[in-house]
């Protein structure tokens, strides 16, 4: 593996240090429950494993790998998978037998043209700067690399903004790029676009309250805006956001817009 990192010791986590480590945290407190409530990103996953290409590749980064839900399956198709996540606790969940690295993906620490392939499953749409982190995604690929990847896009988690507009006008959800605005980084970066897809995913629970827990379960509640609720919601109010919530086809669903990439190095 050494020949693959810049430096045998790894660097601390860059930019928004407190961000990054209130992130960590969110993600590392879902272990428990992630692999039962990660529905939507499991179907994404078997997505992503339709597109890979068929011709042999030794190196596989799993960038934010979690904890390990799809390590089996992509060392079928490679010869040496390396996990890649912001969460310690995450990756200790994995039991992956082998190396893994705890860091920041907005600070790869990859030696350039040292990685045949990078698949990311629902990862990088918490990236700081995912133009910039397309950008060394390239860099770190050989020629003739490939990258497949989901990006939770805008529109998603809309039933969970319109329950909580119920009781104030604060955010409740993260704001995620647009398809489009995520193609234009793609290409902007430079890369072939073999395949890109726009789907959405629901998923459906027996009460408002279970679709609120689920978002909690993933680990996907820390919010980048500075117009956040502060402190937990009282018994009332967390009454009207479950009556406020949405019903599809008078089912209590959470939908997420995914953008679903092929992308190829030349």
């Amino acid at each position: 593996m050494s020949a693959l990192l810049r430096n045998k010791i790894l660097q601390p986590l860059q930019g928004d240090t407190l961000a990054k480590n209130k992130t960590a945290a969110k993600f590392s407190q879902a272990v428990t429950n992630y692999a039962l409530y990660a529905n939507v990103q499991k179907r994404a996953a078997n997505e992503l494993f339709k597109k890979i290409n068929p011709q042999h590749a030794h190196t596989c980064i799993d960038l934010g790998a979690g904890p390990g839900v799809n390590l089996v399956k992509l060392n079928k198709h490679f010869d040496y998978v390396l996990p890649f996540d912001l969460s310690i606790a995450m990756l200790k969940q994995s039991n992956v037998g082998k190396t893994a690295i705890c860091g920041d993906m907005d600070a790869l620490p990859f030696q350039s043209s040292s990685v045949d392939a990078l698949f990311s499953n629902f990862a990088v749409q918490w990236s700081a700067n995912l133009d910039y982190l397309l950008n060394e995604v390239m860099r770190i690929l050989k020629p003739g690399g490939r990258v497949y990847l989901s990006c939770v896009c805008d529109g998603s988690l809309n039933e969970i903004k319109t329950a909580f507009s119920a009781v104030d006008n604060q955010t409740h959800v993260n704001e995620f790029h647009s398809f489009e605005q995520i193609n234009q980084f793609v290409e902007n970066t430079g890369f072939i676009i073999k395949n890109a897809e726009l789907k959405c995913y629901q998923d459906v629970y027996p009460s408002p309250l279970h679709a609120l827990r689920s978002i909690k379960a993933i680990g996907a509640t820390h919010l980048h805006s500075q117009n956040k609720r502060q402190g937990l919601l009282t018994k009332s109010a967390l009454k009207k956001v479950c009556e406020q919530y949405p019903l599809i086809a008078n089912q209590v669903a959470v939908s997420y817009q995914v953008a679903l990439l092929s992308l190829q190095k030349e």
